[in-house]
């Protein structure tokens, strides 16, 4: 199972809303009928709609300063062989999901315990990750990207002259 925690920003800062990221992980339902739709959800609720989540994440800044990240995204992926296991059950997911949160609001060392009553979380079920070159995303990426493979090209071309000397 990977799982990754990262706060979401654009650019250098962390203003504005969290609408591209909905939007985009609303891309799966674009070629779906309405019933076909996967829908957020989150501890108690299986159909939350993206202007939901967008209305209650971008209202939830009372205590947060314009330094701090509005939202986390917190990605969890089971492998194949774990999605076997649930044979790739999305109830099975939810039900994981819901008990991950209850253990991550745990985690907080505050005052106070903490729960998951105390946080405000959306999760969505993806089915694939896939990007257009055009998205917002790869377009922010392709430095590092260019870097990377740069820098592998190094790597290749060090590792053949190394080779060639023993």
């Amino acid at each position: 199972m990977y799982i990754a925690i990262t706060k979401q920003h654009q650019g250098e800062n962390f203003k504005g809303s969290v609408r591209d990221f909905v939007k985009y992980l609303e891309k799966e339902n674009e070629d779906r009928s309405p019933e076909q739709q996967e829908h957020f959800f989150n501890q108690y609720n299986d159909r939350i709609s993206a202007e939901e989540v967008i209305t209650e994440i971008d209202g939830n800044t009372k205590k947060l300063s314009k330094k701090d990240p509005k939202f986390y995204s917190i990605v969890v992926s089971p492998s194949k062989s774990e999605l076997k296991v649930i044979n790739n059950d999305p109830e099975k997911l939810r039900e994981y999901v819901r008990e991950l949160m209850k253990d991550y609001a745990a985690s907080f060392h505050r005052d106070k315990k903490i729960t998951v009553d105390d946080i405000k979380y959306y999760a969505k079920i993806e089915r694939e990750r896939t990007f257009k070159g055009t998205d917002k995303e790869i377009k922010e990426n392709q430095p590092m990207l260019q870097k990377y493979w740069s820098l592998r090209k190094r790597y290749e071309t060090l590792k053949r002259e190394s080779q060639r000397e023993t």
